[in-house]
C-alpha cells in the first residue's frame, strides 16, 4: 500500500469485519482514521485502540450513515478532529439472507437505504472537499455482499 502519511480517513461500518480491518490497514500506510459504527461502541474503541498504537491518530464516530444530518455531523467531527478527509472507505452494509422471494418490501427498503444511500450520502459529504483539493478516493464495498450469493436453479 502507498504510503498515506497526512492522509485522513473515514471508513462506515469500521467497527468489525473488513471494516476493521481496513481501518487498521490504512492506519498502518500511515492514515489517520476516523472509524464509523452504529452501535458497537466497544469494538469501535478497539479498532481506535489497535491504531493509536501504531502512532496513529484515530477517533470513533457513531452515526447512522443513512440519515443525511447524521452523516453531516459525522463529517464535521472528522474535519474538527482529524482534518479534511482524503480517503472515504463506504463499508457499512446489511444483509439478511433468504431467498429471493421471502424478502419482505420494507425489508428490501432497508436494504437497498442502508447499503446504497448510505454510501451516496457520505459521498456526497466529501466528494467536494476532494475536489477542490483535486485529490482523493472513494472506495465502495457492501462487506456483506460475499456472504449473500446464493446459485438459482431448479431443485
Amino acid at each position: 500500500m502507498a504510503d498515506l502519511t497526512n492522509c485522513v480517513a473515514l471508513v462506515t461500518g469500521a467497527s468489525r469485519g473488513i471494516g476493521a480491518g481496513i481501518a487498521v490497514a490504512l492506519a498502518t500506510a500511515g492514515a489517520n482514521v476516523a472509524v464509523n459504527y452504529l452501535d458497537r461502541t466497544d469494538a469501535a474503541s478497539a479498532v481506535c485502540g489497535k491504531i493509536t498504537t501504531m502512532g496513529r491518530k484515530a477517533i470513533a464516530l457513531q452515526a447512522d450513515v443513512s440519515i443525511g444530518t447524521e452523516v453531516g455531523r459525522m463529517v464535521a467531527a472528522v474535519e474538527k478532529s482529524l482534518g479534511s478527509i482524503h480517503i472515504l472507505v463506504n463499508n457499512a452494509a446489511i444483509a439478511k439472507p433468504r431467498q429471493l422471494e421471502d424478502i419482505p418490501e420494507q425489508e428490501w427498503d432497508e436494504i437497498l437505504i442502508v447499503n446504497l444511500k448510505s454510501a451516496f450520502l457520505v459521498t456526497q459529504a466529501v466528494i467536494g472537499a476532494m475536489r477542490k483539493r483535486k485529490w482523493g478516493r472513494i472506495i465502495s464495498l457492501p462487506s456483506v455482499a460475499a456472504q449473500t450469493g446464493g446459485a438459482v436453479g431448479a431443485h
